[in-house]
């Protein structure tokens, strides 16, 4: 459909590596950035760069290229939102084989471009899987039917806990997770004295938020990883320029189609010379049977 509408698409092409913001520039009036988030935030603990440990974004990557087949035989998440559960969720339903040899050892697949032997795992066995959170597991911000799907496929969930170090065997490989309960002072996280207890793991995930990859687009970095938006979704101080996505702020997938239907109308009148005006307070669309009949 896009093409058919006469839209250009040049694939393998990462401005930043394979061409310069300032080609761009020079051959385009408006640009509108759509990158996403596909970096994780690691956890800030120490050991957490053992080999088998990964981020979330990372691990369901390979798991949706199919690159990966096998979990481990235990698996410690810690999150708490939507992505965390479905980390969890895969890694129980791929399982593990007691007998996996260590060229096969998920980090090397996640992070790596090999992939797991499908016809190796069919002797797999259940993954024991713990998910853990910031928050009191009813405070989660995953949606509770996620939740509740988790807990019933056999997913450990332990809410109201913070990860406070990795121990590593003699390898360097993570083999268990020390915890601690904790609450939250200032919206931010401290450990409760005495409280402390050990998670055994062969990975680690840390599905805690992700940010964009902007490397080679150090000038639209606004020093967290994101792009900063106006109202209407202009990027401040660079003309022609514009954003839409979770590059913005990460959110719902409806959120970035809205940004994106605002940010083409700011696009529309920056090449008509027009000034875009005032955004209602809230912007919406109707649905149009007529329309939508038309179009068919």
């Amino acid at each position: 459909r896009l093409h058919d509408r006469g839209v250009r698409v040049t694939t393998s092409t990462r401005v930043g590596r394979d061409s310069a913001i300032e080609e761009v520039e020079k051959e385009y009036d408006a640009i509108l950035w759509a990158l996403g988030t596909k970096r994780g935030r690691d956890l800030p603990i120490e050991g957490f760069d053992s080999p088998n440990c990964s981020s979330g974004v990372d691990f369901l990557g390979a798991f949706n290229e199919g690159r990966l087949q096998l979990a481990a035989g235990r698996v410690v998440v810690v999150g708490g939102g939507d992505t965390s559960i479905d980390v969890a969720s895969v890694a129980r339903r791929l399982g593990h084989i007691n007998s996996l040899h260590p060229k096969d050892r998920p980090e090397h697949i996640v992070l790596g471009y090999t992939a797991h032997d499908v016809a190796s795992t069919m002797r797999r066995e259940g993954a024991h899987v713990t998910l853990t959170s910031l928050f009191p597991v009813e405070k989660m911000t995953a949606a509770e039917h996620e939740v509740v799907d988790a807990l019933s496929e056999g997913v450990d969930i332990r809410g109201g806990v913070m990860p406070v170090g990795v121990e590593k065997d003699d390898e360097g490989r993570a083999k268990a997770v020390r915890f601690a309960e904790c609450e939250l002072v200032d919206n931010r996280p401290q450990p409760r004295e005495g409280t402390e207890f050990v998670l055994e793991c062969d990975l680690l995930v840390a599905a805690i938020g992700q940010y964009g990859d902007l490397s080679g687009l150090e000038p639209l970095d606004n020093g967290n990883g994101f792009i900063d938006a106006d109202e209407h979704f202009r990027v401040p101080g660079k003309e022609g320029h514009f954003v839409a996505g979770d590059i913005v702020r990460p959110h719902l997938l409806t959120t970035a189609i809205g940004q994106a239907s605002l940010a083409v109308e700011s696009v529309d009148h920056y090449l008509l010379g027009k000034e875009p005006g005032r955004r209602p307070k809230v912007d919406k669309h109707h649905f149009q049977l007529i329309n939508k009949l038309r179009e068919t």
